[in-house]
């Protein structure tokens, strides 16, 4: 029975000592991101520098003609970047100021989930009338966004 006990204990630390998920710290190797990744992630950090700046031209550039914004989990709230300057252009006018980062991100080939707040002033750049948080899921396709799904 000690000899049985000795071999499952010795299979349940190999196990663990090889399987990643149990490691303390990933290794260089689980940490790498692809270039598709990387690259994903750049538009995105991109989009993020654009609202901020409320640059409704930078902004629009990173979204396909035909981008597609659902609500969670697939109900459709608008296509097009014309109701996407319908929707964030008059925002960007009206705003003294708008501020968004992430505060989580996982990237998984082109598509990049972002955990991210957001600040909107109203009345004065100094003035947070709303603050939120919200995560938001981004399908890049040829270096932009073709999908939006919010998750509220």
């Amino acid at each position: 029975m000690r000899i049985l006990s000795f071999i499952a204990a010795l299979i349940v630390t190999f196990s663990i000592k090889a399987n990643p998920a149990f490691e303390e710290q990933s290794t260089a190797l689980n940490n790498a991101k692809t270039e598709q990744e990387l690259a994903a992630e750049k538009v995105i950090d991109q989009l993020i520098v654009a609202y901020n700046q409320q640059d409704i031209k930078s902004f629009l550039a990173l979204y396909t003609d035909d981008v597609e914004f659902y609500m969670y989990p697939q109900k459709l709230m608008f296509t097009g970047k014309e109701d996407l300057i319908k929707r964030y252009g008059l925002m960007f006018k009206k705003m003294k100021c708008l501020r968004s980062k992430s505060l989580k991100r996982i990237t998984h080939g082109s598509i990049v989930i972002d955990h991210e707040s957001s600040e909107i002033c109203s009345k004065a750049a100094d003035v947070v009338d709303k603050r939120s948080e919200f995560v938001t899921s981004y399908q890049i396709e040829k270096g932009k966004i073709k999908k939006v799904v919010f998750f509220r």
